[in-house]
Order: C-alpha cells, then sequence, then structure tokens
C-alpha cells in the first residue's frame, strides 16, 4: 500500500457546521489508516480568530499545531474574512503558501473542500503548475488533487438575486478548471453526481462520499442513560422525543419545526427539543418563541456528549431544510436507529427514502404534513420499528471509516497513473511504500527498463516476466560487452564436416561391424521407414545440422551491449539498443554527486558561521 501524506483543505474549522465537520474527519481517518495526514485551515473557528493573522504572516505564512480539541493536526494559514461573497474566509497568498507547506511536510494528496472561496481555485492552479514543470523536465513526486464540493444549487429561496447571480457566474467560471485537474471529485450523493456531469465533469471522475458516519465519536457514549439527561430537561419517562439538530439559520428552516409543534400543543405525549447554535437576528427569533412553547425545549449548542445523548432519547428526527446536500446529522440519527422526517430536498431525498428510513413531506413549508407524519409514527410502532431498522442498516453502511478505505483505494490508484507507475508489472507495485514518478521508459522486443526518480526496474519475457529492482546508488559500475561464443561455432563446424567425410570412411570399419549396425537399424525401426523418401532427404541434410544448431546458439548467447556492477546485485546484462539508458543513468548518477556536494558545501559554510 502506498505511502500517503495528505492536506485536507477547509476555509475554517468547527464543531458543529457538516462541511468542516467532513474535513476534520478525514484527516482523522487517515490517520487511523497509518498515514501523515493534516487539516489546512484558516485563523478562524466558526467565524472566530483564534490565532493572530499577524502573527502566522510574520512567520511565513502558516502556523502548525496539534489541536487538542479537535484530535487532529492543524496547519492554519494566514487569512482573512472577505466583504464579497458573504460568510466567506480567504487565505492570503497561498499559493506561495502552499508550495512551502507541501515541500515541508512532504504532501502528496490535496483535498479541497466546499465552494465560493479561493482555497480550491488556489490549488487548481497549483496542480496545474506543478504538472507543467513536471513535463518541461523538473523532477516531482506524483501530486494527486481531489474536490469536494458539498455542492448546493443557488436556490432563489434562499440566495439574493445579486448573490445567486454571483455562485452561478462562480460555478460556469471555476468548476471547468477544477474538473479537468482534479484526479477525483467526492460527491455525496448520486444527484450531485448527475449535476456535476451535466455542467462538464466527467463521470468516471466522481466518486460517491456521503459525509461519513463518525462512528467512533458516537460509540463514545453510546453506553451512557439517558435518563439523567431527560430528568435534567424535565421531560417525563415514556414521552417521545421529536428533535432538530443543527444550526439555527434560514436555510435549515427550524420556524417550521416550531410550526408543527405549536399544532401538536395537544398531544402530551410528544415533546420537541431544538439543538444548535445560532445568533442572527433570524436565530434570535426562533430561541424566543422555543422558548415560549410548553412543548418545546431549547437546549441551545450542545456537546458531543450530550449531541449523543440526545439522539439516543428520540424517537423522531425532523429536518424541514430549505437545501440540503446531504445531511450528516441525519445519518447521526439513522445509526442510532431514528427514523427522519425530512421535507427531502436535495440530497435528502437519496438519503432517506420515503417509507424505508422515514417519511418524505411536501417540501420545507408542509406544516400538515410534518404533523401527520409524526402522529403517524408515534401511533404506529410497527411502522416506526420498521423504519428504525431500516435507519440502522443504511447509516451502518455509510461509515466514515468504510468510506475511507475506499477513498484510500482510490487515491491509490490515482497515485499510480499520476506516477506512471501503471507500466510496472502489479506484482511489484504492491511492495512499493512511497509514491514514486516513472521518469522515463524503454522497450524492445521482450525487454522493458523503467526509471523512476529512485530507482530502474529492467523486466525480461513476455508470458513469465522477470523484473530486477536496481537503486541508482548500487549501480558502481558499467562494463561495455562485445562477446561472442566462438567455441560453439567452432565445434558445431568441426562435427558437420565429419558427419560430411563419414561415407569416405567406410573401408576402415569391418564388414561384419557394419552388417551389425544395418541389422541393429532394421531392428529399432520399421522397413517402411528406412525406405522412406524423407529418411534419405534428412541424411542428406544431416552434416549441416550440427553447424546450424552451433550457429544459432552462436548467435543467441553473443553479447553486444552493457552489464552493470555494484554491491547486492547480480552482473546484469542489458542489450545494445538500450544504450539511452546507460546516459540515463550516468546523468542520474552526476546530478546526484553535484547534490551531496552543494549539501556538504552548505554545511560547512554552516558550520563557519556557528559561533
Amino acid at each position: 500500500m502506498l505511502n500517503k501524506r495528505i492536506g485536507v483543505i477547509m476555509y475554517q474549522t468547527s464543531k458543529s457546521k457538516g462541511q468542516e465537520l467532513v474535513a476534520q474527519r478525514m484527516v482523522r481517518e487517515f490517520i487511523k489508516l497509518g498515514y501523515k495526514a493534516y487539516l489546512i485551515t484558516s485563523v478562524y473557528h466558526d467565524g472566530k480568530e483564534v490565532v493572530s493573522s499577524e502573527n502566522v504572516k510574520k512567520i511565513g505564512g502558516y502556523l502548525y499545531v496539534e489541536d487538542k480539541e479537535l484530535g487532529i493536526p492543524v496547519i492554519r494559514v494566514d487569512s482573512y474574512i472577505g466583504r464579497w461573497p458573504p460568510r466567506r474566509i480567504f487565505f492570503r497568498d497561498f499559493i506561495s503558501t502552499l508550495e512551502k507547506i507541501v515541500d515541508k511536510f512532504q504532501l502528496n494528496v490535496l483535498i479541497t473542500h466546499s465552494t465560493l472561496w479561493n482555497g480550491p481555485e488556489e490549488v487548481t492552479k497549483f496542480i496545474g503548475w506543478r504538472r507543467e514543470m513536471k513535463s518541461i523536465g523538473r523532477y516531482q513526486d506524483p501530486l494527486v488533487f481531489c474536490h469536494m464540493s458539498h455542492f448546493q444549487e443557488p436556490s432563489p429561496k434562499r440566495y439574493s438575486l445579486i448573490e445567486r447571480c454571483f455562485r452561478i457566474a462562480w460555478n460556469k467560471l471555476v468548476f471547468p478548471q477544477i474538473f479537468s485537474t482534479a484526479n477525483l471529485l467526492l460527491v455525496v450523493t448520486p444527484l450531485e453526481k448527475e449535476t456535476m456531469v451535466k455542467m462538464g465533469a466527467k463521470a468516471k471522475k466522481c466518486f460517491l462520499f456521503p459525509g461519513g458516519v463518525d462512528e467512533e465519536m458516537l460509540l463514545c457514549y453510546a453506553n451512557v442513560d439517558v435518563k439523567s439527561f431527560l430528568e435534567q430537561l424535565k421531560i417525563e419517562e415514556g414521552t417521545k422525543i421529536v428533535s432538530y439538530l443543527g444550526t439555527i439559520e434560514e436555510r435549515k428552516n427550524p420556524m417550521a419545526v416550531l410550526k408543527v409543534a405549536k399544532k401538536l400543543q395537544e398531544r402530551r405525549d410528544i415533546h420537541f427539543i431544538i439543538a444548535g447554535r445560532g445568533d442572527s437576528p433570524y436565530a434570535k427569533e426562533v430561541i424566543k418563541i422555543a422558548n415560549s412553547l410548553p412543548n418545546v425545549t431549547y437546549l441551545g449548542e450542545v456537546s458531543e456528549k450530550d449531541k449523543v445523548l440526545l439522539i439516543k432519547a428520540s424517537y423522531i428526527n425532523i429536518i424541514l431544510s430549505r437545501l440540503e446536500a446531504l445531511g450528516l446529522t441525519q445519518l447521526e440519527f439513522m445509526y442510532f436507529g431514528v427514523p427522519v422526517i425530512t421535507s427531502a430536498v436535495g440530497g435528502q431525498a437519496w438519503l432517506i427514502r420515503n417509507e424505508v428510513e422515514g417519511i418524505h413531506v411536501n417540501g420545507p413549508d408542509d406544516i400538515e404534513g410534518a404533523a401527520a407524519a409524526i402522529i403517524k409514527l408515534v401511533d404506529d410502532p410497527i411502522l416506526w420499528n420498521k423504519l428504525s431498522s431500516n435507519s440502522k442498516k443504511r447509516a451502518a453502511s455509510l461509515t466514515m471509516s468504510n468510506l475511507i478505505m475506499e477513498l484510500d483505494k482510490a487515491i491509490t490508484e490515482e497515485l499510480i497513473k499520476e506516477g506512471g507507475l501503471i507500466k510496472i508489472p502489479s506484482e511489484v507495485r504492491v511492495t512499493l511504500a512511497e509514491p514514486e514518478c516513472i521518469l522515463k521508459s524503454w522497450s524492445s522486443g521482450s525487454w522493458g527498463v523503467i526509471a523512476t526518480e529512485r530507482r530502474l526496474f529492467i523486466k525480461k519475457g513476455v508470458v513469465s516476466k522477470k523484473v530486477i529492482e536496481i537503486p541508482y546508488t548500487n549501480i558502481s559500475s558499467i562494463e561495455y560487452l562485445r562477446r561472442y561464443t566462438w567455441k560453439t561455432l567452432v565445434t558445431g563446424l568441426i562435427i558437420s564436416l565429419l558427419l560430411i567425410i563419414g561415407p569416405s570412411l567406410r573401408p576402415v570399419f569391418s564388414e561384419n561391424f557394419i552388417s551389425r549396425v544395418e541389422e541393429f537399424m532394421r531392428y529399432i525401426f520399421p522397413e517402411a521407414f528406412l525406405q522412406s523418401p524423407f529418411l534419405k532427404i534428412f541424411l542428406e541434410i544431416l552434416p549441416i545440422i550440427p553447424f546450424l544448431i552451433a550457429l544459432i546458439i552462436f548467435a543467441v548467447q553473443a553479447r553486444i551491449g552493457f552489464v552493470l556492477r555494484g554491491p547486492g546485485i547480480p552482473l546484469l546484462y542489458l542489450p545494445y539498443k538500450f544504450h539511452e539508458v546507460i546516459t540515463f543513468i550516468r546523468s542520474v548518477q552526476d546530478g546526484q554527486r553535484l547534490k551531496r556536494k552543494d549539501e556538504e558545501a552548505s554545511s560547512s559554510n554552516e558550520g563557519r558561521k556557528t559561533p
């Protein structure tokens, strides 16, 4: 399995927002697989500066920290909150900073998230730049680029006309560049894939990655008893909890959930819980109304532990979003077997199938339908059990660990393609720990030579292939060979001459000996064979057969070419047709020697400067 060093790029960190959580969980899961992985992000957490941008700028544009709160390595880069488009954070001088980060941490995989900010654009330019350098002979390690848009349509229901037009323009201008440059496009649903393809993406580049359940976090508190949690909220045991969990914003439409709660005030056995952060005027209005309703409890932003307790205590999850790429929170409810009532917009229609894992209502404003769906599930335990069981199965197949393992395989394939390793036999590829870039390759007949920046792979054979691997540092000398097996040719010639003069030697042998030989031949072979015209023809050409065999052996064993010598390798012959390989080896070794001299000189100069 090829070793990967991965940079996941997202414009900020968060403990509650879906896109940010996916990016952070990606880093965590890649680390679990044994890779080096880092979150490359801004100096902001949920819109608030947690590291001074000025200080980051002074130390070179980025700051590496082991973030204890997030539990992952984080590289925070110089950044700012832009005036346009709204709600977006931008990186300063990111191509220059990214070059430093990629070289310092030796990254070979970059994964960007979201749209409408400069991260994906700058990474696209950076990847294009590196590939151009590689094409003109500047040797670079392979670098794979993946992009995950979390795409949402620029809907008039959410955005003003001006912002919607800007989003459409961004999609038209930037997406084509990303589509042509990225190795993989991570889409959260098949619906997003269809949209991407319509916008110009290649279907084979689209990789289904539906967010993913962080099962480790959920199972961490899975055994915690919810009874005390409900007692703290003063909710009677046996009450059916209907939960809304998410940010308090217009897109998520929690106000509609409160309207549903208002309709069901008479049902004493149903209680609504609203959990999530928000500080906008809309959020303040939602909180005000929630606190005024007797069958609603507002919790605000909850910790991970309380989040799991809320999910476990819930009977139904409700989400009446106006826009939704997928619904990561719904996956978490489904993981614990909680059916979902949804407006079925965007990816929700794919994630939660109607009457399978939940119930679809007629859009985000269908208050009557949502209220009826809640009553239906509360009053029909058989239906609830069916949807609960299906929800568990659906979510279990969409865990982050499973999705990352599949993504890892896809990235490995892209690293192989990007480095040209597809030319090396598969049994050799699986032994490589580090991705390597194929610099040149040569082939002739059954021979083939492949050169990476570290070593040569020499293969011989068509069906049964033999592959020899030689690091350049192991090649200590090259012998120029011109060898012919004259002894074989002379021996064959002598045998042929003896057979030619054989008939003239017949008088030397006695008649008795000759008759015994003829009698022995008639005993072994039938008379018809001895009288066959083919035998006569064979005996006529027999004298030249040894010489022809010797000539073939002479041609096969003739050597005009090169022999590679070095510690730990057998004498390895290369035919003369591969003289360009010898030139290439010489140039690589000369470059390595010059590099060592430069490093020694640099080290010596630093030593002189040290007081």
